[in-house]
């Protein structure tokens, strides 16, 4: 018992080195998510998780999501002499979270407001992703690759920062509880995604607490991948079949009819 609480220890100071303006603590957060095993089947539209634990009674919780990260490679478009709007060569962004979700209370929200530079202090937030993030090759247009970057990633519902609604308990022992709800969203792909809870006081971040969501495909999903990893020449076919059976039951539906009057 006193070797896996020693782990524990050791382990909760590691993640709080993660961050800069984070106090080293001693703190006992506790997190939960749950449901902390999602399955993505033919239906899947996202999910709702309901996160749960402890903070500090002084503090307010933020929680943050991420998946693992990746080199992604994108197109670079603009305009070439200034008329045709065409591909200007590919930029990589590396170093990149497949998955970047931030909830915070009213509270925080308000106060990152007026004070930006903390996000970037405190080490959570886009502001503070930019800095994690190589852009290759860097022709110095960086704070535009970014932005554009950031933009896509939002439309995709895979990055974002939204104020939620936390309800906290009563304070006991120096601790009090919390609880809300984050939102997985629809195209989010299959693995294990960490999730922090973070107490914050007076603008630091003084504990982290760290869980784990794993998200996997079933059914139809689950079947198409696994044919399209071990099976590509079927699977190529496949997809030729059923988008010819889809082409003809369109036409069949609303294709013109010739002996209509």
């Amino acid at each position: 018992m006193l070797q896996k609480l020693f782990m524990w220890s050791i382990l909760a100071v590691v993640v709080m080195g993660s961050y800069p303006g984070a106090a080293r603590s001693a703190v006992p957060l506790t997190l939960k998510p749950d449901p902390d095993d999602i399955r993505i089947g033919a239906l899947f539209n996202g999910a709702q998780v309901s996160v749960s634990g402890t903070i500090p009674s002084a503090s307010e919780v933020m929680v943050e999501v991420t998946g693992k990260r990746e080199d992604l490679a994108l197109k670079k478009k603009g305009r070439a002499l200034g008329v045709l709007w065409m591909n200007l060569g590919s930029v990589t962004f590396q170093h990149v979270p497949t998955l970047y979700l931030l909830y915070v209370s009213e509270a925080i929200g308000t106060f990152a407001r007026s004070s930006p530079v903390k996000w970037q202090e405190m080490g959570v937030g886009f502001e503070s992703l930019k800095g994690q993030i190589g852009i290759t090759p860097d022709r110095g247009d960086r704070d535009e690759l970014y932005r554009e970057f950031l933009k896509l990633k939002e439309r995709e519902g895979i990055y974002a920062t939204r104020e939620t609604p936390i309800r906290y308990g009563k304070g006991d022992n120096g601790m009090r509880s919390f609880a809300t709800e984050i939102s997985i969203p629809a195209r989010v792909a299959p693995g294990a995604y960490q999730v922090k809870a973070l107490a914050v006081n007076d603008g630091h971040i003084v504990a982290v607490a760290t869980s784990e969501i794993r998200v996997s495909e079933v059914g139809v999903p689950a079947f198409l991948s696994s044919l399209s990893l071990n099976h590509g020449g079927l699977y190529g076919l496949l997809a030729v079949l059923i988008a010819i059976a889809a082409g003809l039951i369109m036409d069949f539906l609303f294709g013109d009819n010739k002996g209509s009057h």
